[in-house]
């Protein structure tokens, strides 16, 4: 009886479905991603998802607590420059990227701020996840432009908010998005 030769394909094959996966998971982006996601589900961190294009002024704090009762939103009284109360809550992930804090902010009883403090090394992704989502910010050309003038935020007007966030981060920037009920250059 002969002796069967190994088929190359075959072994070609059984190594990219042994090292491909890791691979992904390690080195890029996405896998990245997918993988501190999975982590922090595993570690227990709650998961918060919210449609920023679909907030508006008309939300109480009622109807975020009901809306994310699982979440433990630590809430009260503060004077801020985005209102007269907050509510906060420690996350591991907002709509499925790494995450830290959910901070909303409360004028009169009504969601007046929302704050998102995000893990830095995806703020890109972020970023494209909102260009994906809502399409190139409305302050384009200005974020694009060279020079000292350059706008650093990024503005994308929903009609019921605008949603800022910063162009590239410095070594010091917090990595954060906010949506605002009005622009602050409005009442």
């Amino acid at each position: 009886m002969a002796e069967k030769k190994p088929n190359i394909h075959k072994t070609i094959l059984i190594l990219l479905v042994v090292f491909i996966p890791p691979f992904w998971l390690l080195f890029t982006d996405e896998g990245a991603r997918v993988s501190d996601t999975a982590l922090l589900w595993l570690l227990g961190e709650d998961e918060i998802r919210i449609s920023l294009k679909d907030l508006d002024d008309r939300f109480s704090e009622q109807d975020i607590r009901t809306v994310y009762s699982d979440t433990e939103w630590q809430c009260g009284t503060q004077r801020t420059a985005f209102g007269d109360a907050l509510c906060a809550a420690q996350i591991g992930t907002f709509n499925g990227f790494p995450a830290r804090v959910a901070t909303f902010f409360f004028r009169d009883g009504r969601v007046s701020a929302f704050k998102l403090i995000y893990r830095d090394p995806y703020h890109r992704q972020i970023m494209g996840y909102y260009i994906g989502e809502l399409g190139q910010p409305n302050n384009v050309e200005a974020a694009l432009a060279d020079g000292p003038d350059a706008a650093n935020v990024l503005e994308w007007d929903l009609g019921t908010g605008v949603i800022l966030m910063k162009k590239e981060l410095g070594n010091s920037d917090e990595p954060a998005l906010f949506w605002l009920a009005s622009r602050p250059d409005r009442p």
